[in-house]
């Protein structure tokens, strides 16, 4: 065990030494700085945004709330609209990655929605100030053809064709249940609103969701409570409990 304990010791300073001949350390400090600046920048835009919506904050005000000068944004954003893109992005990242993920290997389309839809609405939950961010930054997520759309549109497709869902238009489906989806996340995330029961809440308006797709109520009431239980499985859902409105 002593001499395993010390080959693991020479390795790691070789590979120690090895970073520290590519990477100057004065460089990786002032890496780790700007980064750190950027994230800073981005999370008081986001509270800002989630507060008060873009057209509301200046620059001036994101530079006094991350405590940076004026100058500090320009080194990391062309504007506001550039800074506002990367939030967009960043989150619309992070959501789609976890619904992919808890989709992996699930072919039912309705299991997929319900999938879908409770990661999104866990998203609220453990992550209100980034949700009401991107519900403000993303107004047009309710077009059926946006980009951020894709996947629900797929889904909703593949389930007609499997005749597991209706509806009168594809377009019509998706912006029925991300109207549902957005209005769901503006709620969970309402700070000064708590809900006694946000998971609750949420598995009823999966399930109505997709019962307007033709899932039979008692089939949607199971699949939607089961969707979210397993997101507290995952974690996604915070614990504890909540305040009453």
């Amino acid at each position: 065990m002593g001499r395993a304990g010390q080959i693991e010791v020479d390795r790691t300073v070789k590979i120690d030494y090895m970073v520290s001949m590519t990477t100057p350390p004065a460089t990786a400090r002032i890496t780790r700085k700007r980064e750190r600046t950027r994230g800073e920048l981005v999370a008081a835009a986001e509270r800002l945004v989630a507060l008060h919506g873009l057209d509301a904050v200046s620059i001036d005000d994101i530079t006094h709330e991350a405590d940076v000068a004026k100058g500090t944004f320009y080194t990391h954003f062309e504007d506001k609209d550039d800074l506002a893109a990367a939030i967009g992005a960043r989150i619309r990242d992070e959501l789609e990655a976890a619904i992919d993920a808890t989709n992996a290997a699930v072919t039912d389309p309705a299991l997929r929605m319900a999938n879908g839809l409770s990661t999104v609405l866990a998203y609220a939950m453990a992550h209100p100030v980034s949700a009401r961010a991107l519900l403000k930054l993303r107004p047009g997520a309710i077009d059926p053809d946006a980009a951020i759309n894709t996947g629900i549109r797929n889904d909703v497709v593949m389930g007609v064709k499997a005749k597991r869902f209706w509806a009168a238009s594809p377009g019509a489906a998706v912006v029925t249940i991300m109207g549902a989806a957005m209005s769901a996340m503006m709620r969970l995330s309402d700070a000064a609103h708590r809900m006694s029961d946000p998971a609750g809440f949420a598995a009823d308006v999966i399930a109505t969701c997709l019962v307007a797709l033709g899932v039979k109520p008692a089939e949607a009431t199971r699949m939607a409570a089961s969707a979210i239980s397993e997101r507290k499985k995952d974690q996604l859902i915070p614990q504890g409990k909540e305040r009453r409105p």
